[in-house]
C-alpha cells in the first residue's frame, strides 16, 4: 500500500500530461497549417474573393449584440439576488437553477431559440434571434460571476456608505458596483468566450451562408465564423483547400484565446489593486 501511495503523485501527473500534450499538439498542428494562409486580405476581403469579411463583421455583431442584452440582465439579476433578496428556498432555488443552466448544451440553447424566438414571436433567421438565444447563454456565467464579485465587497463599505446617510441603492451604484466592477467585466468577457465557440446555437436560429453582404436591420440572417467553419468542413468538404479552413480555425481560435487573456488580465490586475 505504501507503494501504491507514493506512486500516485507520479501517476496523477502523467495522467494529466495527457489533455495538455493533446492541447499542445492540437494547437500547433492548427498553428502550422492556417499560419501561412492568415492574413490581413484573408480577412478584410469578401467571401466572394476567398476571405472571411462577412464572417468576422458577423461574428462581431452577433458579441457585441448578445452581450449588449446579457450584461445589463446579468447585473441587475446579480444586484437582486445578492443585495435584496431574502435568503429562503426560493431564492435557493433561483441560484440552483443559474447553475444548471450554465451547463446545459448549446444546442438545446438553439432549439429554445428557434422555437421561441424565431417561431413563436416571429423573429426568423434573424440577428435578433442569434442575440437572444445568445444572451440566454451568456446569463447563467454573467449572473454567477457577478454576484461572486458583489459578495467580494466587504460589508463594511456598505455599513460605512449608509451611516453617511446614503440610500442602498446609492450606496449599490456608488460604492458597492464600482468595486466589484472588474469581477463584473471579467465575468462578462468570460459569457462571451462561453457562446464564442458555438454553433448549434447560431446554426438554428440566426445563420444563412447563402445570404449577400451584411446585415442591414436585426431582422436579417447574419454569417459568422463558426457557422462559416462548419460549412467549409461539411457542406463543402473536398472543395474547401485545406489552408483555408486552418486559417478560418486559427482565426478562431486567436479570438478565443484574446477573449480569455483580457478576463485573466482583469482579475490579477483586480489582486493586485484591492485594498481589503
Amino acid at each position: 500500500m505504501r507503494g501504491i501511495e507514493r506512486l500516485t503523485p507520479y501517476i496523477t501527473s502523467a495522467l494529466s500530461l495527457i489533455p495538455i500534450a493533446a492541447i499542445i499538439a492540437l494547437t500547433s498542428l492548427i498553428t502550422y497549417h492556417g499560419l501561412g494562409g492568415l492574413s490581413w486580405r484573408f480577412i478584410s476581403s469578401s467571401i466572394l474573393r476567398g476571405g472571411v469579411y462577412e464572417a468576422v463583421i458577423g461574428t462581431l455583431l452577433l458579441f457585441s449584440g448578445a452581450t449588449a442584452i446579457a450584461a445589463p440582465l446579468g447585473v441587475l439579476a446579480a444586484v437582486y439576488l445578492v443585495e435584496y433578496a431574502p435568503r429562503s428556498w426560493l431564492t435557493e432555488l433561483v441560484e440552483r437553477a443559474v447553475e444548471n443552466l450554465a451547463g446545459v448544451p448549446s444546442i438545446l440553447y438553439g432549439l429554445f431559440g428557434f422555437t421561441l424566438f424565431s417561431k413563436l414571436l416571429g423573429f426568423g433567421i434573424s440577428l435578433l434571434s442569434g442575440w437572444l438565444t445568445l444572451a440566454c447563454m451568456m446569463l447563467p456565467i454573467i449572473v454567477r460571476s457577478s454576484q461572486e464579485a458583489l459578495r467580494m465587497v466587504p460589508k463594511s463599505i456598505r455599513e460605512a456608505s449608509l451611516a453617511l446617510g446614503a440610500s442602498k441603492w446609492t450606496t449599490i451604484t456608488r460604492c458597492v458596483l464600482p468595486a466589484a466592477a472588474p469581477g463584473i467585466a471579467t465575468g462578462v468577457i468570460l459569457g462571451v468566450c462561453r457562446v464564442a465557440g458555438e454553433t448549434a446555437a447560431i446554426l438554428l436560429t440566426s445563420c444563412f451562408y447563402t445570404m449577400r453582404g451584411l446585415p442591414r436591420s436585426p431582422l436579417d440572417p447574419v454569417l459568422s465564423l463558426t457557422y462559416y467553419l462548419y460549412i467549409l468542413i461539411v457542406a463543402k468538404a473536398g472543395d474547401t483547400p485545406l489552408e483555408v479552413i486552418f486559417a478560418l480555425s486559427l482565426l478562431l481560435f486567436l479570438l478565443v484565446v484574446a477573449l480569455n487573456s483580457t478576463a485573466l488580465i482583469l482579475r490579477f490586475r483586480y489582486r493586485g489593486v484591492k485594498r481589503w
